[in-house]
Formats: C-alpha cells, sequence, structure tokens
C-alpha cells in the first residue's frame, strides 16, 4: 500500500471514529450528567483533571518513540525499532510504578480539597481506579507510538470504534444500575487495558521481525528519547495549563455546580479539537518519515497541504458552533445549561487558532525543532493560568475562557507561523494569504451565506434537526473549499486516492504480493 494511500485511509478512518465518538458523547452526556447529578459530575471531572496531569509523567517519550520509528523506517534501518521500543516499555514500566506511588499521596490528602466527608470515600476510590489503569497504560504507550510511526491510523480508528461500542454498552449499564462514578472508573480501566493490548497486537503484524526485551533496552537509546523528549515534557505542563486548570478556576472562583456547566463547553471544544487532531494526525510522523529520506520539497508540500485542511476544518466548526450553538444545547443538554453557550463559543475560537496550526505543530516535532514550542507553550500555559485566576473574579465562566483565548491567538496566529515559515522557507505572504488567510475566509464566508439564505429562519425543534443542519452546511462547505481552496495538483492526488479507495488495484487486492511492514498483515 502506498504512503498517500496510506495516509488517506487513515485520516479518512480517524475522521470516521471521531464523529462516531462525537455522536456518542454528545448523546451519553446529558445521559450521564442527569444520572450523576451536577456535584457527583464535577468531582468526575476533577478526577479526570488530576489525571490530566499524570501526563507529564510520559517524559515526553511516547513522540520520541514515534520519532525514531518513523525516522528509522525513512531511513530504512531495520534495527533500530526493536532497541527502541524495548528501552521505552522498560522505561515506562519504571514510570507506571511512580504513577502508583503519586496515586497513593493523591489518595491520601484528599480531604485537603474535598471538603465533604461524605465524599472523600468516593473520590479515593475513582482516583486508585483511574490512577492503576494509568500506570498499566504506560508501557501501553509505546506500542501505539509504534503503529502511529508507521502511519497506520487506520487501525488506530478501527480499536478505537470497537473499544467505544464496548465503554457505551457498559457506561449505560452502569448508570442504570446506579454504581456512579465508581462504575465508570471501572470500565474507563477495562476498555483503557483492551486498547492498549490491540495496540500491541497490532504492532506485532505490522512490524516485520518485533522483539521486545529487557536486554535490548540501553542507556544510550533512553538518553536518545529523553533528549528529543525533555522539551515534550515542557509542552505537555504547557498544555496542562492551557487546558486542565480551567475546571480548578471554576470550582474556586464560581462553583463546584459550575463545573458541570463548564464541562459542557470543554467537552465541545475537546471534540473540536479531538476530529481536527485526527485529520492531520499522521502529519509528524510523515514529516520525520520525509526528514529521514531528506526529501525537503516534499516537507514544505505537506506542510502546505496539511495547513489548508486543518484551517477549513476548523472555520467550518468555528462557524457552524457560532450560528447554532445555542440552539445546540438548548435541545442537547436543556435550556438550563445555555450559559454555557459564551464559554463554548470562545473556547472553540481560542481552539480554531490553536487547531490552525497543528500542521506546524506536528512539522516541529516531526523533524525534532520542538524546543521553541516548548517554551511558547509554557508561556502560553502560565499566562493562560494568570489571566484565567484574574478575569474568573470579574467574570465567572466567560473570564475563565478568555484566559484561554488570548495568550492563544497571540501564540499561535502571530508568533509560531513566523518561526515556522522562516525555517521551512514559506514567506509570511503567502502563508497568510494563500495558506492560511484563504482557507478560513472561503469556507467562513459560504457558511455564513447559506445560513443567511436558507437555514436562518428554520425552526429547529429537536436536536436531531439541528444535528442534521450542521452536517447539510458544513458538508456544502466543506465541497466548496475543496474546489476553491485546495489547490489543483492537490485535488486531483484527493481525488486520485478516492477512486483507488473505492476500487483498489489488483496487485493491491492481492495481498500476498505486498510487504508485511506496508500493508499491516503478515503473509501466510
Amino acid at each position: 500500500m502506498k504512503q498517500h494511500r496510506i495516509v488517506l485511509l487513515g485520516s479518512v478512518l480517524s475522521i470516521v471514529s471521531v464523529i462516531v465518538t462525537t455522536a456518542v458523547g454528545f448523546f451519553l452526556m446529558p445521559f450521564i450528567v442527569h444520572g450523576l447529578g451536577d456535584r457527583m459530575y464535577g468531582y468526575w471531572a476533577l478526577v479526570g483533571a488530576v489525571l490530566g496531569y499524570y501526563g507529564v509523567l510520559d517524559l515526553g517519550i511516547s513522540p520520541a518513540v514515534s520519532f525514531q520509528l518513523a525516522k528509522a523506517i525513512g531511513e530504512g534501518d531495520s534495527e533500530s525499532p526493536n532497541r527502541t521500543l524495548s528501552t521505552a516499555v522498560v522505561a515506562f514500566s519504571g514510570l507506571g510504578l511512580v504513577a502508583l506511588a503519586i496515586t497513593a499521596i493523591v489518595a491520601v490528602c484528599s480531604p485537603l480539597f474535598v471538603h465533604n466527608p461524605a465524599d472523600v470515600a468516593v473520590f479515593r476510590k475513582v482516583l486508585v481506579i483511574m490512577g492503576l489503569g494509568f500506570a498499566l497504560g504506560f508501557p501501553g504507550r509505546a506500542f501505539m507510538g509504534g503503529v502511529y510511526a508507521h502511519l497506520r491510523n487506520d487501525l488506530v480508528a478501527i480499536v478505537g470504534i470497537v473499544g467505544l461500542i464496548l465503554r457505551t454498552t457498559l457506561i449505560v449499564l452502569v448508570i442504570t444500575q446506579g454504581k456512579g462514578i465508581v462504575g465508570l472508573a471501572l470500565v474507563s480501566l477495562i476498555i483503557e487495558a483492551l486498547s492498549y493490548l490491540a495496540n500491541y497486537l497490532i504492532l506485532r503484524k505490522i512490524q516485520k521481525g518485533l522483539h521486545i526485551s529487557i536486554a535490548l533496552a540501553s542507556k544510550t537509546m533512553f538518553r536518545q528519547l529523553l533528549n528529543y523528549g525533555g522539551y515534550s515534557v515542557v509542552i505537555k505542563v504547557g498544555d496542562q495549563l492551557r487546558f486542565a486548570v480551567d475546571s480548578w478556576m471554576v470550582a474556586a472562583f464560581v462553583s463546584l455546580s459550575a463545573v458541570a456547566h463548564y464541562t459542557i463547553a470543554s467537552r465541545l471544544s475537546g471534540y473540536f479539537l479531538t476530529f481536527i487532531a485526527s485529520a492531520v494526525g499522521l502529519l509528524q510522523s510523515w514529516f520525520s518519515q520525509l526528514l529521514g529520506s531528506q526529501d525537503h520539497v516534499g516537507i514544505r508540500k505537506v506542510l502546505k497541504f496539511g495547513t489548508r485542511v486543518a484551517t477549513v476544518l476548523s472555520t467550518i466548526v468555528t462557524v457552524s458552533f457560532i450560528l447554532y450553538g445555542r440552539v445546540f444545547i438548548s435541545q442537547w443538554m436543556g435550556s438550563y445549561y445555555v450559559d454555557a453557550y459564551w464559554p463554548s463559543v470562545i473556547l472553540i475560537t481560542a481552539l480554531f487558532c490553536d487547531l490552525a496550526q497543528q500542521p506546524s505543530v506536528a512539522y516541529l516535532f516531526g523533524v525534532s525543532r520542538h524546543r521553541y514550542l516548548a517554551f511558547q507553550t509554557l508561556s502560553e500555559g502560565v499566562a493562560n493560568l494568570v489571566l484565567s485566576m484574574y478575569w474568573a473574579r470579574q467574570y465567572g465562566m466567560i473570564g475563565v475562557a478568555m484566559g484561554t483565548l488570548v495568550p492563544m491567538f497571540v501564540a499561535k496566529v502571530l508568533l509560531q507561523p513566523a518561526y515556522v515559515c522562516r525555517h521551512v522557507g514559506i514567506t509570511l505572504r503567502e502563508y497568510y494569504v494563500n495558506v492560511l488567510g484563504k482557507s478560513a475566509v472561503v469556507p467562513a464566508v459560504l457558511g455564513l451565506a447559506m445560513w443567511r439564505l436558507f437555514f436562518r429562519n428554520l425552526y429547529l425543534l429537536s436536536l436531531w434537526r439541528v444535528c442534521a443542519i450542521i452536517v447539510l452546511q458544513a458538508s456544502l462547505c466543506a465541497v466548496g473549499s475543496f474546489f476553491f481552496v485546495l489547490e489543483r495538483e492537490d485535488r486531483n492526488r484527493v481525488l486520485s486516492k478516492l477512486w483507488r479507495l473505492r476500487k483498489p488495484s489488483p496487485e493491491i487486492a492481492d495481498a500476498a504480493a505486498l510487504t508485511p511492514e506496508l500493508t499491516g498483515t503478515r503473509a501466510e
């Protein structure tokens, strides 16, 4: 299977997975919130925020594994992957033990921030269960990084869809049986463990000669992973400050019940982030493979194409929510939660600034130039924390959301493009006008025009009708943008790949004729 076809198939299936996950989440969240109540759901959100900080324990090894493996694939090195994976598994196992120790400490200290004695025991149980799942999942991160290095996001997407079906079924059973957030934590533990096992089995199929052993782990490789991953840790700290402090700010300066309302805004923006990330998620490993083969022209083309795609999709989502977000929340969660509309608009606008630049983030990681990104993200996170604390006192949930928007706009729209364009060899005029600007203006104009001419006066009296209108308008905008934003070469390439996906050639249909490392299967 050729590289471009793997990338396209992976992106398509990843988007399908995100759409299915988002659709299920939309209908599942009201069920969970109403089943648990605002107070218990607030605790569930806070546990998630606590565990989010555990990601820093990764030490940046996950992206380092993807970088080293993808670069080795591009160079044709057959020995480095086993050393890399073995070293990563050993290191992650040790980090899992550290995560367990931290979980125990936080559980003991929980009365310091859970003031209701009746809730302390429940909070501790949930934290311990989720912390155990997080610790056990650490080694699995190495396997997932290996799958991503082979550009096989399609297989990861399939695992995600199967896991979603199991997770949804178990959640419904848990809530209807009154098992509460403890039951939800057990569901999360089971599904995560199965997902990581599936990624290991997939990697055994797609990587020829896979062998993981303690004997293959080396200090030299560990230092290489840390040298790359050190800046990734700084980025993760910055991301935690950018995305994971909002719930705490709302709880501290507004109220615990308001956390459930703000979580609606953060959940919607989180779906947005996941959707765009799935569309361009393969770019990092692709850049690393291009770096390994010294194809700098290819890097420039991939960056421009990826930015156009990410910006078009981000614009469509942002405009759609601005136009239909209020009625959507009302039909989805109930009119009582409509106060989440403006925080949602602000957060989604902030994420537009971030996600339109995701291809340049993938470039910085893919060619090991993410040192700049580390300091920028950390500075942005600190600014988010300070502004959120300051504005939360004055403007409540809207102030917290504004604390996210302002630093993100400065960092992602003004600073990051200048740095990336200088290194890639693209002028700022070309980037802002022909790449970023055109990709944002065209779908925005199309969306606003269709709303004003056709959809503005419709009576959206049900969630299904709201979703149908949003999907229809977004689809029309995507088709229009495909022809007015993408260059002819890119359009022809995408159309040809889509046609080949629909009607595979005889040599692709014959799995035995393909090498295992490219098809993801072993010849029988």
